[in-house]
């Protein structure tokens, strides 16, 4: 699969910041020794002083001249490729499924800086997976023979996250996986990052699962007619059933080991597609579509659920607010504090975008609600202790990035693709 890496032109890089300056500064490079040619003896100390003053070159114009000069030597001739930068907290992964689109594109970006530092190319409905410590980055995706038609091939791609370069590509048998809008967790790794876990739907719910030690396809697992996968250990997953129960699932023996849990939510209360879940912490956050969030903590043991909570208030729901968007949802996982998207809106639009958010601590109370500014598809969370809010709008084509405490917008970064839905980012501390 083509990859695309960031690509740095050494002295270039500062030719193409100050394009516009580079004549400027080329005749104020050469321009003070002209001037001092035809200067006269006569011409007073004071007069020279003012004329070496007036000809200062800023350091923008500097850079730009030296560029230009290293550009006609020829010295700047060959791009340079850079790794890029160890990944941190604050690395966050955009992918844009693109309207559906048989060819697809993930922006890496630097959430500190707004810096892209790479992207990377994908099939259709690509499926991101950072590993929770920043060693690698995955995607479960798809092709066709035809690009967009014929033969179909399913695949998982693993990438170096420094390099960006692919260091396993590995076929998954009987094109398995389940084509739908990107859903975060319909995809996983396992906790020690050595197994990804796929599901299928048809023509039976089953997960399939990936040795990436290995580099190889492992098997499938049949499951119960449960969707979306939750990791609690290498060997112990849980899956939502529609009677309203989890499904603890173990794989550790020759057969799978099912369990179901006492059903937390009534059939009335109907679950968002898009849940927040914290592998480190075993913290699956799940709201409904009017606000209520059910939360439990998912071990090998058990699942253990918390008293759900109000993110809006009686107030609110009876003036329309509702959640709403893509990626509604979002868990820090050292403060406990959970980020919801929410608006005005009729019933049954909980997909179209927000413009608001609210911020509710572990006991249920509400810290914040932030007006965004735009119109918002999808959020996620930065872990590290000075969290970054990751803001997306599939319309704008921007991440926007906020504090995430105060809801301050520090910086966006725009033309992300053709419609960008999903943020992932590494559970890392720093």
């Amino acid at each position: 699969m083509t990859l695309r890496r960031c690509l740095i032109p050494g002295p270039v890089r500062s030719l193409g910041l100050f394009a516009t300056t580079s004549l400027i500064a080329l005749g104020m490079a050469f321009g003070p020794a002209s001037a001092q040619e035809q200067q006269t003896p006569e011409q007073p100390a004071q007069e020279q002083q003012a004329q070496g003053e007036q000809t200062t070159q800023t350091e923008g114009e500097r850079e730009a001249a030296e560029a230009a000069q290293a550009l006609a030597s020829g010295e700047a001739d060959e791009p340079v490729v850079l790794n890029a930068p160890k990944p941190d907290a604050r690395r966050v992964y955009v992918q844009d499924p693109a309207h559906f689109a048989a060819v697809t594109q993930q922006f890496v970006i630097d959430g500190s800086t707004g810096e892209v530092i790479g992207m990377t190319d994908g099939g259709f409905l690509p499926h991101p997976l950072p590993a929770a410590d920043g060693s690698f980055f995955a995607q479960v995706s798809t092709v066709f023979k035809r690009i967009a038609r014929g033969e179909r091939t399913d695949y998982v791609e693993v990438f170096d996250s420094e390099t960006f370069e692919p260091t396993a590509d590995i076929e998954l048998p009987d094109a398995p996986r389940f084509l739908l809008g990107t859903y975060e967790w319909m995809n996983a790794l396992t906790p020690d990052n050595k197994q990804l876990l796929f599901y299928q739907f048809s023509p039976a719910p089953a997960v399939g699962v990936v040795d990436l030690e290995g580099k190889k396809f492992d098997r499938m697992i049949d499951v119960p007619d449960c969707y979306h996968i939750f990791p609690a250990t290498p060997d112990v997953f849980y899956m939502n059933c529609r009677d309203g129960s989890l499904a603890q699932i173990d794989i550790s023996g020759e057969e799978p080991k099912v369990t179901n849990t006492e059903v937390f939510h009534g059939e009335e209360e109907l679950l968002i597609n898009h849940p927040a879940y914290s592998m480190r912490a075993g913290r699956l956050v799940w709201p409904t579509y009017t606000g209520k969030i059910f939360r439990a903590d998912l071990t090998a043991e058990g699942a253990k659920f918390l008293d759900p909570i109000e993110a809006l208030t009686e107030a609110e729901r009876a003036d329309g607010w509702r959640p709403g968007g893509w990626q509604q949802t979002a868990y820090h996982r050292k403060s406990d504090r959970t980020f919801l998207l929410v608006d005005q809106r009729d019933e049954w639009r909980h997909k179209a975008a927000s413009r608001f958010l609210v911020v509710m601590d572990g006991n249920g109370q509400r810290i914040a609600k932030f007006e965004l500014g735009h119109e918002i598809d999808s959020i996620n969370v930065s872990q590290d202790d000075e969290p970054l809010l990751y803001a997306l709008s599939a319309g704008d084509q921007t991440l926007y990035i906020l504090d995430a405490e105060t809801g301050e917008e520090l910086r966006s970064v725009d033309q992300l693709g053709r419609g960008p839905q999903i943020i992932t980012t590494h559970d890392m501390d720093s």
